[in-house]
Formats: structure tokens, C-alpha cells, sequence
């Protein structure tokens, strides 16, 4: 799989929570912060940290959680 080129795939969507969320955008900045250390690429990671952030909020998903 070319990794660089564009091309139709299909969507995955994942379901997290706000804590989720958050550790998901750590994870992927430490990774992005260690790309740049190396002096790798690391746009890709810029976009998708943009792309988690931006994503929409299913309000009701959070309404079935279950409450702590």
C-alpha cells in the first residue's frame, strides 16, 4: 500500500470519550515531538492531531455511558 499517494479508502469510525480523546492526541504529539527530534517527517502527524481534535461529538453515544 502507497502510503503517500491519495486514494479512495474506506472511513473507519471509532467511538472515545473525552479521556480518550485527549490521550489519543498526547500519544500522537510525543510521537510527532520524537519524528521531529530525528529530523523525520512528521506533516502527517500535524494533519491527523488536527483531524482528532476537529472531529464531531456524537451527543448521543455520550448519553448512553454509563455514570461514574
Amino acid at each position: 500500500m502507497n502510503w503517500f499517494r491519495k486514494q479512495k479508502e474506506d472511513m473507519i469510525e471509532i467511538q472515545v470519550d473525552d479521556t480518550e480523546r485527549r490521550i489519543i492526541v498526547r500519544a500522537l504529539a510525543d510521537l510527532r515531538d520524537k519524528q521531529r527530534m530525528e529530523h523525520k517527517n512528521y506533516d502527517f502527524l500535524d494533519s491527523l492531531i488536527v483531524k482528532v481534535c476537529d472531529a464531531s461529538v456524537n451527543k448521543a453515544y455520550f448519553d448512553k455511558l454509563p455514570q461514574k
